[in-house]
């Protein structure tokens, strides 16, 4: 029986041979495709970025492409991603710009819109033999958010005296959401690192930059030393931006002398006096009693002046009513060759007495280059 089979089989086989060969068509393969990202990092608001299509087929076919990118929440839920495509391409490459905020998915305007945090992409093959890749080329690409920029400036018009006001502004923006879309805290702390209340500072208008914005709140310290006020800003991401801004609050001073004329030569030289002279103090600097001073200032006041006159080594007398800046000195009214002293002492509000020595020319009551007194020795000639 087996020798039959054997030789029945022999017979189909050469009878095939002489009918012709079997040919059967070979299987088209699938292409495998992959994508490149060229820019290893995005961020909203980034322009052309472009992505490449990595491909292969194993007969040499030409591939057509098919692109789709999607702004989303995030790229693994594409319920949360836009419902259209914010690019499209048929080419090996795909070049899109990064939008900032998505499109508002409720429709009630770009205020509302969310900021867009991944970027998915897909992307489809097919061979010019019509076998497609399988599975699609998916990517879900993080999109990085720029921070918030912030800094503070600091206004004082009465040198950071304790109990008066110090306003504190921050100039703030952000390079993707734009300054609308920031938001403020601030903190303040007293050197005893205790939270101390902010006011509101006064408007000092806007930047003439439309990227930034200006805001400000007013200090006003209680005791002196170091207090820190802390400004965040927060953008719709979440990302936040932390400025420490640090002002050390003084003690009231002294006032000081800080113009005078005419120029006063050092003990024993003297200054000719040769014709009537009007001897003045026309810049005293304070914190809060200053010359001149800045009328309307509901805490400014005005340094108080007093002068006195020395013939030789007599009695100081002071000069009754000669509470201005200057006082005048006439060479007439005292003998050719006489030496005067002439002197003029400055107070501030808390009128701290001048202590030092008579016989000093100048004196400083906080041992500073600050100086309440000053004595021009002149002689009439």
């Amino acid at each position: 029986m087996r020798t039959a089979l054997v030789a029945a089989f022999a017979v189909v086989v050469a009878t095939g041979a002489l009918a012709g060969c079997f040919y059967v068509d070979p299987i088209n393969q699938r292409p495998s495709l992959d994508i490149r990202q060229r820019e290893p990092t995005i961020r909203r608001g980034d322009r052309d970025v472009t992505l490449d299509a990595v491909f292969d087929d194993p007969e040499g076919h030409v591939v057509a492409f098919s692109w789709r990118v999607y702004a989303c929440e995030n790229g693994l839920d594409f319920a949360t991603c836009d419902r259209l495509p914010l690019a499209t391409s048929i080419l090996e490459t795909v070049t899109f710009d990064v939008p900032a905020f998505r499109i508002d998915p409720d429709g009630s305007g770009p205020a509302e819109a969310p900021p867009t945090r991944q970027i998915l992409v897909i992307l489809e093959g097919v061979d010019e033999l019509g076998a497609t890749a399988r599975p699609a080329q998916q990517l879900v690409i993080p999109v990085a958010n720029a921070l918030p920029r912030v800094r503070t400036i600091e206004v004082t018009d009465y040198d950071r005296l304790v109990g008066t006001p110090i306003d504190v502004y921050a100039e703030y923006g952000d390079p993707d959401d734009g300054p609308g879309r920031v938001t403020l805290t601030w903190k303040a702390f007293s050197p005893q690192l205790t939270e101390f209340t902010l006011e509101e500072a006064p408007d000092r208008g806007q930047p003439t930059d439309p990227a930034l914005r200006l805001a400000g709140k007013r200090l006003r310290p209680t005791v002196t030393g170091k207090w820190q006020i802390e400004v965040t800003a927060t953008d719709v991401v979440g990302d936040v931006k932390t400025v420490l801004h640090e002002t050390i609050v003084v003690p009231d001073t002294p006032p000081c002398i800080a113009q005078f004329a005419p120029l006063a030569p050092p003990p024993p030289a003297v200054l000719p006096l040769t014709e009537p002279t009007l001897f003045q103090v026309p810049l005293v600097t304070d914190a809060l009693d200053r010359y001149p001073t800045i009328v309307g200032d509901p805490l400014l006041g005005t340094a108080r002046f007093a002068w006195s006159l020395r013939r030789g080594s007599g009695p100081r007398e002071v000069q009754v009513g000669a509470t201005g800046n200057l006082l005048a000195v006439d060479p007439a009214s005292y003998a050719l060759g006489e030496q005067l002293e002439v002197r003029v002492e400055v107070f501030d509000r808390n009128n701290n007495p001048i202590v030092c020595a008579d016989a000093d020319p100048t004196c400083s009551i906080v041992a500073t280059s600050c100086i309440q007194r000053l004595t021009w020795l002149v002689e009439a000639r």
